[in-house]
């Protein structure tokens, strides 16, 4: 019996193993849209500027709210400005910082994600990101170069598909179309039309596993044997009577890190060394069991103090 849950996982892990990776490891951003999630690993060290200003929208819940109000189908989707006021039928701009320097240096190529900018003035960027549904290396030479920081991880880009198959329809005047959703053309416009956007940071490529109370979200780098280096995020679906987690997204890795959990396919057995929780050590030794591999659920075996 555990030799089928573990064969079934080690199916599931290599299609995601097969996915290219990063050059360097980075924060971890998750974004939710009513299509799904998907998560961005950030280019810390690439571009370094960007990426801090990038995390002061998204720690501040800036971005929480926001509607992607650009889709340019074969080309990008853009977002990180506009909210929508359902009783006023109205659109209002989110309060941004300071422009910051351009930093490009990376290709926009598919799936990565960059700033937008004014036209002829490299450093105008504020909040407003873009995620290139395809290789639109044009954009390098472009107005200084348009600055990669980030790129989708693992499947994330079938989210991002879904919301470039939506009709694109002009709903501001002197505006790209937005993506909507179910829009009846002359009806008031709802806010379940629009592709509303939440994101979190979830943690590292390359820190300590860590536990978000606030979201019920565990963040874990996994050195699963001949199954390679993953990062995963899993879900708390139960504390009572015992604690159970499920997987619900991962993605490779292309470098080893400190303080790596790791998996044993033969037995399932999951251990993370170290585990955080909203920040502080918690827990060492944090042993957990695949118990479902169907629905990807591990149970909490033990754990000891820190």
């Amino acid at each position: 019996m555990l030799f089928s849950r573990v064969v079934s996982l080690r199916i599931i892990l290599c299609a995601f193993l097969l996915l290219p990776v990063s050059a360097s490891a980075g924060t971890v951003v998750r974004v939710t849209t009513p299509l799904g999630e998907f998560q961005i690993e950030l280019f810390d060290n690439v571009a370094p500027g960007t990426v801090t200003n990038f995390l002061n929208y998204v720690n501040s819940g800036a971005y929480n709210g926001t509607v992607v109000h650009r889709l340019e189908q074969g080309f990008v989707i853009q977002g990180g400005w506009l909210t929508y006021n359902e009783t006023q039928q109205t659109f209002y701009g989110i309060e941004t910082g300071p422009a910051i320097q351009n930093e490009f240096s990376v290709s926009n190529l598919r799936g990565t994600i960059a700033m937008a900018k004014l036209g002829g003035d490299p450093n105008s960027a504020t909040s407003q990101w873009f995620i290139n549904l395809g290789n639109n290396s044009f954009l390098d030479s472009s107005n200084g170069g348009f600055t990669v920081f980030g790129r989708v991880m693992g499947t994330g880009m079938q989210v991002v598909d879904a919301i470039a198959a939506l009709p694109a329809v002009n709903v501001v005047s002197g505006l790209s179309p937005f993506p909507l959703i179910n829009y009846i053309s002359g009806q008031p416009l709802r806010n379940s039309n629009l592709v509303n956007v939440n994101m979190t940071r979830v943690g590292s490529t390359d820190s300590p596993a860590e536990f978000v109370g606030s979201t019920a979200r565990l963040h874990a780098n996994i050195n699963a044997g001949a199954l390679g280096l993953i990062a995963g995020e899993f879900a708390l679906i139960s504390d009572t009577p015992q604690i159970v987690i499920k997987l619900v997204s991962l993605f490779p890795l292309d470098q080893a890190v400190t303080s790596m959990s790791t998996f044993n396919s033969s037995t399932g057995q999951l251990v993370i060394p170290e585990l955080r929780i909203n920040g502080q050590v918690a827990y060492r030794n944090v042993r957990f069991l695949l118990t479902d591999v169907q629905q990807l659920l591990f149970t909490l075996q033990g754990a000891d103090a820190p």
